[in-house]
């Protein structure tokens, strides 16, 4: 018996982590596999699909991508019969309480139970986990990123809140300062966080570790266009191509200063801020790299 969980689950935060394992559980009462069957993520997305494929295999037996274009024009029944029970052999579907399908999200979880006892397919509705006296999302996980709440995002997610990017060419200035950085051009598929400087672990192919993420204006050098960029404490290799960034702490937001010397001072005050703080923070693990 196939038991089939479907969502978007965008960022695989701990809200889809307790869904799973209550699929995981039927799976196991019915003596049949798991199926995590999901979508490709779309922006503003907590994690790039890679990523999400990765996380949500070490929770289910299979994970089914499925572009949404292929299901989109399906009605609810067509959707439960033909892709759900037809073509993927379930006989059981897991849903979360404001899941909807079929062509135009007609259908909640009510219809799916009602289809669901037609059709002959087991319907398991899971209540959303709550945590810290609200319910975990995705939304409220993208609403507190927007706001540099990057540690109560960390909590809803079950790890710190990641970025991707490919190393680009810079204009120099961060070394002409004395902190050189790795210039990124960051996966448009990725929600941004608030602007402004972060304690941040980076991971590149093989290696990692700690130092400060930048994303914003650059208001000290207003004919300068908009960066993202990390300064490591330990200097990476040569010839590093693709950075995964995992944002541990908010330590202050983008901001303009009079001269490159006193925009200086102040990043060597961030630097020892965050290096304090490492002391209470536990290295992040790689999704990716």
């Amino acid at each position: 018996m196939r038991v089939v969980a479907v969502g978007r689950f965008d960022g695989v935060h701990l809200g889809h982590r307790h869904l799973l394992a209550q699929a995981r559980a039927l799976a196991q009462a019915r003596r049949g596999s798991l199926l995590a069957y999901t979508f490709p993520p779309e922006p503003p997305a907590l994690l790039p699909l890679a990523a999400k494929v990765r996380l949500l295999a070490a929770l289910a037996d299979e994970v089914e991508v499925v572009p949404w274009e292929r299901v989109r024009d399906l009605g609810a029944e067509e959707f439960l019969r033909e892709e759900i029970g037809g073509r993927l052999g379930g006989r059981a579907l897991v849903m979360g309480p404001d899941h909807r399908f079929g062509r135009g999200r007609e259908a909640g979880p009510e219809q799916a139970r009602a289809l669901g006892e037609r059709l002959g397919l087991e319907v398991l509705v899971v209540e959303p986990l709550r945590l810290e006296g609200e319910v975990v999302s995705a939304r409220r996980i993208r609403e507190l990123l927007a706001q540099g709440e990057v540690e109560r995002a960390a909590r809803l997610l079950g790890r710190p809140p990641a970025l991707l990017g490919r190393v680009v060419p810079g204009a120099g200035l961060a070394r002409r300062l004395g902190f050189p950085t790795l210039n990124l051009a960051l996966d448009p598929v990725l929600l941004r966080p608030a602007d402004g400087v972060y304690l941040a672990w980076a991971f590149w192919p093989g290696g990692g570790g700690p130092g400060l993420f930048y994303q914003g204006k650059r208001p000290t050098f207003p004919g300068l266009p908009p960066s993202a960029e990390v300064h490591l404490f330990a200097p990476p290799p040569a010839g590093v191509a693709e950075v995964e960034v995992h944002l541990l702490a908010f330590l202050r937001p983008d901001q303009a200063f009079p001269t490159p010397e006193a925009l200086a001072q102040q990043i060597a005050r961030d630097a020892a801020r965050a290096q304090a703080l490492l002391a209470e923070v536990e290295p992040p693990r790689s999704l990716l790299l």
